[in-house]
C-alpha cells in the first residue's frame, strides 16, 4: 500500500483535467517508491474505481465533476498540455487557419511537441508528433514559417493576400542561426528551402541558404512573383 499512497500523494498535485503522462510521472517522481508493472496496474485500478480517466494510451487525469457527470478535458486543454512553456507549437491545417490563410476548419489537429516520449500520439482528435525543439518565439515562427512553405500548394482555399502579408512579416524577422536550429532537428524538403529562399530574395533579405541546395538542381515550387501576383489580381 505504499506505493499506492505514494502514487495518489503524487496526483493530488495535478489539477482536474490536467493531463497526467504516465511514464513521465513514474520517471521523475515515483521509480524509486514502486516497481513499474505495480505501478501501472494501480493506476487501472484508479481508472476503475473512479479516481482516474484515461484520455489515451499512457494519459490520464483526475475527473473533473459536473450535476451533468464528468467534463472531458477541452480541445484547447489537451493542445495547452502539449505545448505550453515552449514545449510545442500547433502546425497543419489548424495553424494555416489561425495565420487567416484559410478558412477551412480542420477536424484533426497536427500538434508538435516534446513532450512526447514516443513518436506520435493521438489524443481524441489531436495528433502529436514528437520534437526535440525548445519553441521559444523565435524557433516557433521558423516551425510555422517551414510548415506553411512545405504545405502551400495543399492548403485549401487559399487567400493569396494574407499568404503575401505572412510571407512579407516572416521575411522581416527571418535569422539564419534559428532556421540551422530548426533544420538540425527536423527535417524539411529541400525544395521548401528553396522556396523560402526564393521569398526572401523577393524581399531582398540576406540568407544563407543556399548552402543548403544544389546550384545544379531545380526545385519545384511556387514563384513569389506569381504568388504576388495572384494576390494583386485578387
Amino acid at each position: 500500500m505504499k506505493g499506492t499512497s505514494a502514487i495518489k500523494a503524487e496526483l493530488a498535485g495535478f489539477k482536474e483535467n490536467e493531463l497526467i503522462f504516465a511514464s513521465r510521472l513514474y520517471r521523475e517522481k515515483l521509480s524509486g517508491a514502486v516497481g513499474e508493472a505495480a505501478y501501472y496496474k494501480a493506476l487501472e485500478r484508479m481508472c476503475k474505481s473512479g479516481e482516474l480517466v484515461r484520455v489515451a494510451k499512457g494519459i490520464y487525469h483526475l475527473p473533473k465533476k459536473s450535476k451533468y457527470g464528468i467534463v472531458p478535458p477541452s480541445e484547447s486543454e489537451i493542445i495547452a498540455a502539449f505545448t505550453r512553456n515552449g514545449t510545442g507549437t500547433v502546425v497543419g491545417n489548424s495553424l494555416y487557419n489561425m495565420l487567416g490563410l484559410t478558412t477551412q476548419i480542420p477536424k484533426t489537429v497536427q500538434v508538435m511537441s516534446s513532450v512526447l516520449d514516443e513518436f506520435s500520439k493521438t489524443v481524441r482528435n489531436i495528433v502529436v508528433h514528437r520534437s526535440l525543439l525548445n519553441y521559444d518565439k523565435d524557433v516557433e515562427n521558423m516551425v510555422h514559417g517551414l510548415d506553411v512553405f512545405q504545405n502551400f500548394d495543399s492548403i485549401q482555399d487559399i487567400d493569396y493576400k494574407a499568404f503575401v502579408d505572412y510571407s512579407r512579416n516572416f521575411a522581416e524577422h527571418y535569422n539564419d542561426e534559428i532556421l540551422e536550429q530548426v533544420i538540425s532537428s527536423e527535417k524539411y524538403k529541400k525544395s521548401t528551402l528553396s522556396f523560402m529562399q526564393d521569398i526572401l530574395n523577393f524581399y531582398k533579405i540576406n540568407n544563407n541558404l543556399g548552402k543548403h541546395l544544389s546550384s545544379m538542381s531545380k526545385y519545384k515550387h511556387p514563384k513569389m512573383e506569381e504568388i504576388y501576383e495572384a494576390a494583386r489580381i485578387g
